[in-house]
């Protein structure tokens, strides 16, 4: 599981040297963008942007715009972000993710229906009356029931 971008992407995006930041900050803003984009997009999903052997562009562009603004927030805002054009990039990043994770906005070159799976237990009947035993009694219609579904 390889991360959705790369430090040289997002240095390259906020056109900084590798001098300029830490290491261990770009490090793990890029570990903050990749879980925040796994914590949006489906298993699915996942498993097919994970077998290939780079990131679709659009993915990779979201990465680092997410991971920039982790970057920008570390180095200049501290505790109190204030807003500037990376939280913007930011907020359409993730509204961008979450477009794609709804099925409303495609990836290039990926077909995976991210709405197919369905819950097992739609249209679930209960078996048994699970109120007190007193209450109990036989569905004279249960078998056709069965039978229709």
């Amino acid at each position: 599981m390889a991360s959705f971008c790369e430090s040289n992407d997002v240095l390259i995006n906020l056109n900084m040297a590798d001098r300029e930041v830490p290491i261990a900050l770009l490090a793990k803003a890029i570990i903050k963008a990749d879980a925040e984009i796994r914590a949006v997009f489906s298993s699915d999903l996942l498993a097919v942007l994970d077998a290939l052997e780079t990131a679709p562009d659009i993915v990779k562009s979201l990465a680092e715009d997410i991971a920039s603004y982790y970057v920008m927030r570390g180095l200049y805002s501290g505790k109190s972000p204030s807003n500037n054009e990376w939280i913007d990039r930011y907020k359409e990043a993730k509204d961008t993710l979450e477009k794609i994770a709804e099925g409303t906005f495609q990836i290039e070159g990926i077909a995976c229906d991210v709405n197919s799976i369905q819950s097992s237990t739609k249209d679930y009947k209960r078996t048994f009356d699970e109120r007190d035993e007193t209450n109990w009694s036989i569905d004279a219609n249960k078998l056709g029931e069965l039978d229709d579904d």
